[in-house]
């Protein structure tokens, strides 16, 4: 346990001014989310072939900076397994910096999943949607809306 902080501690002071997608992703999102993406069975969500469809409405887009940028706690289930942790917020990444970790994360590990047509988020639509700080427990209900609404839009309707 004790390595594991020296090494979030470590990693935070690490800087990232001048990183891109893959870079921010090795150095602070892989402890937990794994190289492949594919997360800590009941610990850490995967990240990979699970959040490209949201990339396809502008409240998935939100979700997603919102996540990066203020953190998440709360049960979740993907692919049918029950995460139930918590996701720390990333405050010190730039607009930049979160557009090019999610493009990374999206077209690396999602893009069978990314909409016909995919724009890679801008740091212009970074910092609209930072505008609102969400905190924890509101991006959990953030994502519960999400996830009504993408089950509407794959079952066809409006």
């Amino acid at each position: 346990m004790r390595l594991l902080v020296a090494l979030m501690l470590l990693l935070e002071m690490s800087g990232i001014a001048d990183a891109n997608g893959a870079d921010i992703f090795n150095s602070n999102c892989v402890i937990c989310h794994q190289s492949d993406g594919k997360g800590i069975t009941g610990m850490y969500p995967p990240l990979a072939d699970s959040i490209g469809s949201y990339a396809a409405i502008p409240e998935g887009r939100a979700y997603l900076v919102h996540v990066v940028a203020f953190g998440m706690t709360g049960a979740i289930s993907v692919h049918g397994q029950l995460y139930n942790g918590v996701m720390q917020p990333w405050q010190k990444f730039t607009d930049e910096n979160v557009a090019q970790v999610l493009n990374y994360v999206l077209t690396t590990f999602n893009a069978k999943l990314l909409p016909s047509g995919f724009s890679p988020l801008t740091s212009d639509e970074v910092r609209k949607y930072r505008t609102t700080n969400a905190g924890l427990g509101n991006v959990h209900k953030e994502r519960e809306a999400l996830m009504k609404a993408l089950a509407i839009l794959r079952a066809g309707g409006s």
